[in-house]
């Protein structure tokens, strides 16, 4: 971003998970009030099991697309997605997005990973060969559970920042609607104007999502005043916003922040979203500290996965 467009990264705050929490949480409620992104910095992920990450997605991304395709991703959405799949702004973008990705969620048993109508989210996940890739599974699963366990660390904090007792969440995920999705953008350069995205302008739609790229920049985000600005990569940090569940439930107090990716080094990019939401049959209402008689509850009460599942609904209506 140019200085003429507004201010870069210096705009994000930088949270310590490794501080005192009071201390910390006062300095996450101005950051997801007043922004809604934030860094996060001494999280326990060291960087070694990061890049195995990265080398694992990179391998099945090279791979022909005949056999990625042979992993194509089930109605719980759980697989590969190809070049081009997503849309996530049909009205800017006149076509999918530059890239092409691979998701999964908790590991199940064979009993407990059936998608029904009531419960879509819940497949089993869909894995590459073992043949051709037999790391893969298995580093993907271990970064999985320390994702789950930071996101837990960091809901402690939320409800800290919202003057909620500090185990507030705790009953909301013992089973977590939690999704990891690999990314791999081509080298394509956006071009906004003839409606050419890397990734289109969107929210997310659960609690958190904690994001780890590569060094290639092109994450943007939209500040309150609309000026978008760059978040680049910053060593041993994840990248974390507030999603449109957290938003929901705290009255619109934090901020769901509108977000793309621009690729304006001509270069391919990898990333990897961690999506972490509540229990599928979570009851998701206004929190006491976030409403009163001045600042009633702007929405109804709604189950978190049958939320989710609108959501994603509207999603693929836009796109069809």
């Amino acid at each position: 971003m140019t200085d003429e467009q507004g201010r870069t990264a210096s705009s994000i705050p930088i949270i310590d998970l490794g501080a005192d929490e009071k201390t910390t949480a006062v300095t996450l409620r101005e950051a997801c009030v007043e922004v809604g992104f934030f860094y996060l910095v001494n999280h326990g992920v060291s960087e070694e099991r990061v890049g195995a990450v990265f080398q694992q997605a990179r391998a099945f991304f090279s791979q022909p697309e005949s056999e990625k395709q042979k992993f194509a991703a089930t109605s719980s959405q759980k697989g590969y997605h190809g070049w081009g799949e997503e849309t996530l702004d049909p009205a800017k973008q006149k076509h999918g997005g530059t890239k092409e990705n691979f998701q999964f969620g908790p590991e199940r048993s064979a009993a407990e990973a059936v998608a029904t109508a009531e419960r879509p989210f819940h497949g089993p996940n869909v894995w590459p060969s073992v043949q051709n890739l037999p790391q893969f599974k298995a580093t993907m699963l271990d970064y999985f559970e320390s994702m789950c366990g930071v996101a837990r660390r960091l809901a402690r904090l939320m409800a800290l920042a919202l003057q909620m007792e500090a185990d507030y969440f705790v009953q909301f995920f013992t089973d977590p609607m939690a999704l990891l999705s690999l990314l791999h953008y081509d080298a394509t350069p956006s071009d906004p104007d003839a409606g050419v995205y890397a990734c289109g302008e969107h929210t997310d739609f659960d609690m958190l999502t904690l994001l780890k790229t590569d060094n290639v920049p092109g994450l943007q985000i939209q500040l309150k005043n609309g000026v978008w600005v760059d978040v680049p990569p910053m060593d041993g940090a994840f990248i974390v916003n507030i999603a449109d569940m957290l938003q929901r439930w705290t009255n619109d107090l934090f901020r769901s922040t509108r977000h793309r990716v621009i690729n304006t080094s001509g270069q391919e990019r990898f990333s990897m979203p961690f999506f972490f939401g509540a229990n599928f049959d979570a009851r998701v209402e206004c929190l006491p500290t976030c409403c009163s008689a001045d600042n009633p509850a702007k929405y109804e009460p709604v189950v978190s996965g049958k939320w989710l599942q609108s959501r994603y609904e509207e999603i693929y209506a836009r796109m069809s």
